[in-house]
């Protein structure tokens, strides 16, 4: 393979643009798989779910207290009490239902089944046993009063969950609840994360001079594991395009997504533009953003195998952010699930500079607030894509437009709220 020349980017793609070349290219066919209920935590469901039985299945008291026949309290107060004979008690977990008669009560627990005859439960506290075997009761209850039916949570057959619904934690609950044992959901997208350069070297290994630790490719593979996706692969390798194409070559046939790190500018040491040429096809090189212009979007192919791939520069926050400017957004479209994001207004502190033809990414601190509460904020950085902490020190994420020359001191913005705690 011939080696990259030194030059500069001829020409950058809009973000917008860039984002819709990659959205409509980038392609992901999910098949579908019967799972364990346990296994099935923000999966999507492939086909309705409708109960196959009635919840709680049976007629369960409501309250501590007495099952009754509702017409033998009629007519109770604390000074005219109804007497009534204690025949047994009901418990949760029993399995058997017993029964009682006009004149009876049994004593019962929330949760344990109301015996046949019973259709009202009076509470403990509305009565006083009698050491005799029998109860009064000081105050009436209606036909229904304290008792689950048998279908009062969910009815045998109603549809509980839509096709294409994520499923959460209380949702797996549910299903469980029902009997429900396996689920049919669309298989995870297969993410490979590779990380490429001489200089990168694991964090259990001492830093030399002009070394660095390898440490965008384990955060991008938890955020992908975070969005839904199944991590095959997370490995590194040299600044070698044979190794590079060798590497990929073997992760391409078992994989739907590959991400990479590391080789996307147009210098003599990266080498990403030529091994995606080679390997497949181009989309986009080179976005105008700042931090992060040199990314890569485009697909790579072994045999009869093809997948996309986002190239992504090596420079930790210049990485981050285009993750979630294509990663994060491809990978939500297949799987469902998304990183919610929230907004808010704040006041600069100082003049925000920017270039024409530029979408600058900004992060701001907060430093104060204003009379009315709202955030005032000051600059941390404009440019440096390999200062990461830069972002993991900001509160908020600024998004100045292409078309916009900066914010003079004292402009109020909106910002992204930053909280990757979240993922």
């Amino acid at each position: 393979m011939t080696s990259v020349k030194w030059r500069g980017f001829a020409s950058t793609t809009r973000l917008e643009e860039a984002t819709r070349i990659f959205m409509e290219k980038a392609r992901f066919e999910p098949e579908p798989e019967v799972i364990p209920v346990e296994e099935a935590h923000r999966r999507k469901l492939v086909e309705d779910v409708s109960s196959p039985l009635d919840l709680p299945g049976f007629r369960r008291s409501a309250m501590d207290g007495y099952a009754v026949v509702a017409s033998d309290t009629h007519g109770a107060s604390d000074t005219s009490p109804k007497t009534l004979r204690l025949v047994g008690s009901s418990d949760i977990g029993e399995t058997i239902v017993k029964s009682i008669s006009e004149g009876e009560c049994m004593k019962i627990l929330t949760g344990a089944p109301v015996p046949e005859g019973a259709d009202a439960v009076v509470k403990v506290e509305d009565t006083d046993q009698l050491e005799e075997g029998f109860i009064e009761v000081y105050s009436p209850v209606v036909s229904g009063r304290n008792v689950a039916e048998k279908d009062e949570d969910v009815k045998q057959g109603t549809l509980i969950f839509k096709a294409g619904r994520i499923l959460s934690l209380m949702d797996i609950s549910l299903l469980i609840s029902m009997g429900i044992t396996e689920v049919n959901v669309y298989r995870r997208p297969r993410v490979a994360v590779v990380s490429t350069g001489n200089e990168l070297v694991p964090a259990s290994q001492k830093l030399g001079i002009g070394q660095v630790y390898d440490s965008n490719r384990p955060a991008i593979a938890l955020w992908a594991k975070c969005l839904g996706a199944k991590v095959v692969t997370s490995t590194s390798c040299e600044d070698d395009p044979d190794t590079i194409m060798d590497t990929l070559a073997r992760i391409i046939p078992h994989t739907d997504f590959i991400i990479t790190t590391g080789g996307t500018s147009v210098g003599t040491k990266d080498y990403m533009e030529e091994v995606v040429s080679v390997m497949g096809e181009i989309w986009v090189h080179g976005i105008s953003i700042r931090p992060g212009k040199p990314v890569i979007l485009g697909k790579i192919r072994e045999g009869n195998s093809e997948v996309p791939i986002l190239a992504l520069p090596g420079y930790p926050l210049a990485a981050f952010l285009n993750f979630e400017n294509f990663g994060q957004e491809i990978l939500a479209r297949w799987t469902g699930f998304r990183n919610p994001r929230s907004y808010t207004d704040v006041i600069l502190n100082q003049t925000i500079p920017s270039n024409p033809g530029i979408r600058d990414f900004v992060r701001l601190k907060k430093c104060g607030e204003s009379e009315d509460g709202t955030p005032i904020v000051d600059l941390i950085r404009i440019t440096g894509a390999g200062i990461l902490s830069s972002l993991v020190l900001a509160d908020y994420l600024l998004e100045v437009p292409e078309d916009v020359e900066g914010y003079p001191k004292g402009s109020t913005v909106k910002v992204r709220v930053l909280d990757y705690t979240r993922l």
